[in-house]
């Protein structure tokens, strides 16, 4: 379980919802609207998806939840039987859960979480990783040899500074966050080095998300730049994928992204300018173009655009 969360949101009209008010209605209302606030605030911090779970194989009930709210267990019982039966709370394997538990996570929160997820799933595919390769120098009686290799090709520099003529990116060194899948639809064989056929890039692109429709956008992105005569290397395609997560962390908008550069002909990724279906034009964050920057400087598909 990751750290918990420093914060939770609470829309200024929450005492405007039909829920709230037929519990304001009932003779104990105070103290159940309490209990409520305190089982959001203990989610955030259990910081569980909304799960209340002690650990694997506890659940906390109704009185454990008694006395660490410091509320009668009497009290506590009515009030998570009102959340059920109003579908505030609902059970998952036998634990109390928050329904609908991501409108109470501020989006600070959600990118904060998203990063430690990616920092952790990182952090286990070098595990990963390096033990592949001690094995393998075990076979080979050459640990030193081949640790070195490694090195090396991993700070190599690509010659190829990959600029396009329409237009100038901007880099920027963000890690990326690399996944052990198959590669299957990236076929190797010996095809020119450097081409969609280097089993190294398909594996890049591959390992980028687990969205089958971002990998192939991502594979048609690619054998476009093979046609264009600037085929991706190990480096260059790692240096593009930081910068497509760079302008967003939803795959939605990174596929409209590199849809947008597969279809101008681009061999970097930029800003979205508009995206296709019908956003409204009067919409005050995206003005109609479907798309709007948020504060962390990343790009997101606008909530009033029709799927």
């Amino acid at each position: 379980m990751a750290d918990g969360m420093k914060w939770i949101k609470i829309v200024t009209d929450i005492f405007d919802d039909e829920k709230i008010q037929l519990i304001e209605a009932l003779p104990s209302a105070d103290s159940i609207l309490v209990i409520w606030f305190k089982l959001l605030v203990f989610a955030g911090k259990q910081n569980n998806d909304g799960v209340f779970r002690l650990n694997q194989r506890i659940a906390y009930n109704d009185e454990m939840l008694s006395t660490l709210f410091r509320r009668k267990l009497s009290t506590v019982h009515e009030a998570m039987k009102t959340f059920e039966n109003f579908g505030m709370v609902e059970r998952i394997n036998g634990a109390y859960a928050i329904s609908n538990w991501s409108k109470y996570q501020s989006e600070s929160e959600k990118f904060d979480i998203a990063r430690e997820k990616n920092r952790l799933r990182q952090k286990k595919w070098r595990e990963k990783q390096k033990n592949a390769l001690l094995q393998a120098s075990c076979n080979k009686n050459n640990v030193t040899e081949t640790l070195l290799h490694v090195n090396v090709t991993l700070t190599d520099q690509d010659p190829d500074q990959d600029l396009d003529l329409d237009k100038d990116p901007t880099h920027r060194d963000v890690s990326s966050v690399p996944v052990d899948k198959s590669v299957d639809n990236f076929p190797v064989d010996h095809g020119r080095a450097g081409s969609l056929s280097d089993s190294k890039v398909g594996q890049e692109l591959l390992a980028f998300s687990d969205d089958s429709d971002l990998q192939s956008a991502l594979k048609r992105w690619a054998e476009m730049r093979d046609g264009k005569g600037k085929p991706l290397n190990p480096t260059t395609v790692r240096r593009n994928l930081r910068e497509l997560r760079k302008l967003s962390s939803d795959p939605k908008v990174q596929r409209t992204i590199v849809e947008q550069s597969t279809e101008k002909n681009w061999i970097g990724f930029y800003p979205l300018d508009k995206v296709k279906g019908k956003p409204k034009k009067d919409c005050p964050f995206c003005h109609g173009s479907g798309v709007y920057q948020g504060d962390d400087g990343k790009y997101y598909i606008c909530s009033c655009k029709e799927d």
